[in-house]
């Protein structure tokens, strides 16, 4: 195990293991307000966001910063990926998220994590590819 906390958190910031996590941890997904308990459901959460819904993805840490008295952790990263595969009429797009993370540490292990990333930059291209243009797509009654 790392031995100081800019260690360990950049150590989960390479790695994204959930072992990192305590078996009880929380991580929040500020934009969509979604929350995920424990371990097991992080693990299937990074997994699914990092090896499932992209392909060929890179991250890469642009800064860490830690607060040792107040044991919380930053990490800001821009994640580069490309959509692993259409879905929802959405086709294949290379993505370039920025994140900031946001780890409260207890001991040795994330207690608790708010995970921020830009959606706009994730779906805006989406919608610039599958939007209607003027006047298409529109249908009256009868």
């Amino acid at each position: 195990m790392p031995d100081s906390l800019r260690d360990l958190i950049h150590a989960y910031a390479l790695s994204r293991d959930p072992q990192f996590f305590a078996p009880e941890a929380t991580i929040e997904q500020m934009p969509v307000g979604r929350v995920v308990r424990g371990r097991t459901a992080i693990g299937a959460m990074l997994r699914s966001f990092y090896l499932e819904a992209f392909s060929n993805g890179d991250e890469r840490i642009r800064c860490i910063a830690v607060d040792d008295i107040r044991r919380i952790g930053v990490v800001e990263s821009i994640f580069r990926a490309r959509h692993a595969r259409a879905a929802l009429g959405i086709p294949l797009t290379q993505v370039e998220v920025p994140m900031i993370g946001i780890y409260e540490f207890e001991a040795d292990q994330i207690a608790r994590g708010r995970v921020y990333f830009d959606v706009v930059t994730l779906l805006g291209r989406f919608r610039a590819d599958t939007a209607t243009a003027p006047g298409e797509g529109e249908k009256g009654r009868g």
